[in-house]
């Protein structure tokens, strides 16, 4: 099965989250719950997304996280790579070191084809998207005063 990794899964629906909320900053802890996500697993998580500019952050009393830019403008992509680096989709879809143009496995021509269709996918695809679908499966566990969100940005 071809699919992204389960921490690119994770951050998606919590930045949905970070998305639906209403008044941010959030604080990670709130985000775990909606988001179905083990805190400590989410911390590690935010601050890749922190280096790579996707959230801000702030510590202390009045602290938490929030997206750096709108939702719409934020796209899966560039969130896959922030946490699992460009390569994510690998040069062979069998796994080989020595798999390339000039000595290809029995899948190269396939893979260098298909990998092109899921990088533009990704692309198109935006986090507002991912939102739009999580809340309509009402798959993220918001809390009722933020159950409707304002305008995701």
């Amino acid at each position: 099965m071809i699919s992204l990794s389960q921490t690119t899964g994770h951050a998606v629906r919590a930045l949905a989250c970070l998305a639906a909320c209403p008044n941010p900053p959030s604080s990670i802890k709130d985000v775990a719950e909606c988001a179905d996500v083990p805190q400590p697993y989410l911390a590690k998580i935010v601050k890749k997304l922190n280096d790579a500019g996707i959230i801000d952050s702030r510590r202390g009393k009045q602290g938490g996280i929030w997206l750096a830019r709108p939702a719409k403008l934020i796209n899966l992509y560039e969130i896959s790579t922030a946490l699992e680096g460009e390569d994510f989709l690998g040069l062979c879809l069998l796994g080989s070191g020595y798999c390339s143009d000039v000595r290809d496995c029995p899948t190269h021509r396939f893979w260098v084809k298909n990998r092109e269709l899921i990088r533009r996918e990704l692309e198109q695809t935006r986090l507002s998207d991912a939102m739009e679908f999580y809340k309509k499966s009402k798959l993220l566990h918001m809390p009722e005063a933020a159950a409707s969100p304002a305008d995701d940005g």
